[in-house]
Formats: C-alpha cells, sequence, structure tokens
C-alpha cells in the first residue's frame, strides 16, 4: 500500500502520452488498468505458488487503494472488464445450478405447480395488494 499508489501517481502515469482527440477511455484509465492486469497476473501467479491465488487477488485490489483520485482505480476496473463480467456470470450459473437440476425434476407437475404457488403468491400478489395502498404517486 505504500509502493505502488506512488509508483503509479509520480512515476507511471505522468510518462504515459496523452491520446489525440476524444475518447470514452483515457490513456491513464488504459494505462492503470494494464496495470491492474499484470499485477493481478504477477501477485496470483507468486501467491499461488505459496498456496493460494486468492491471497495475490487481494493484494493486487490492495495495491490501488491509496490512489490519489477517491475510487478512480474502481471505476476503470468496473468499466473495463463489465462486459466479461456479465457473461462470466451467466456461464458459471449455467454451468453449476442451472445444469444440476435433472430436466426430468424441473419440468414435472409437482415443480410446475409448486412454482406457480411460489411466484403467484409472494411475487405478483404481494405487488397487487401494495399497489391498492400507493396513494398519489
Amino acid at each position: 500500500v505504500k509502493f505502488w499508489p506512488k509508483a503509479i501517481n509520480e512515476w507511471i502515469l505522468p510518462r504515459i502520452p496523452r491520446k489525440s482527440g476524444d475518447s470514452k477511455v483515457t490513456a491513464e484509465d488504459e494505462g492503470l488498468f494494464l496495470i491492474m492486469i499484470l499485477l493481478l497476473i504477477a501477485y496470483g501467479t507468486i501467491t499461488h505458488f505459496l498456496g493460494t491465488h486468492l491471497w495475490g487477488c487481494f493484494i493486487a485490489g490492495m495495491s490501488f487503494a491509496c490512489i490519489d483520485k477517491h475510487h478512480w482505480p474502481h471505476h476503470v476496473w468496473v468499466k473495463q472488464t463489465k462486459r466479461a463480467t456479465s457473461w462470466m456470470i451467466r456461464i458459471f450459473f449455467s454451468a453449476t445450478v442451472a445444469f444440476s437440476i435433472p430436466i426430468g425434476k424441473l419440468l414435472s407437475w409437482p415443480a410446475f405447480w409448486k412454482g406457480s404457488i411460489m411466484g403467484i403468491g409472494p411475487c405478483i400478489l404481494t405487488k397487487v395488494l401494495c399497489a391498492l395502498f400507493m396513494g398519489d404517486a
């Protein structure tokens, strides 16, 4: 938490050439994201051999905790990984939860009527009843 914020703020980012023209992602954002990925891979690899790669992921994230601009590394990370993250969540869900339910049990009559009761009662009926007490919107 001492070395990387100073190195990024004072040495690395000031040396990145500026982009010409209008772009959604600045050269500083691209440079910071590259540093994030490199540190994540480096720390993850090192700590993988020491026990678990999760230590490295944590240390890489903490390396950006004291950057001068408040929450800037977080915004850069989210902006750059948004599409990949949404697809990875879909893939992990389908590979774990969705594929673990047998089709025969999912498409059975007991599953259908119990699911319908759960959908109509808590999901739809509560909204209809709350609408009666809504008042002027």
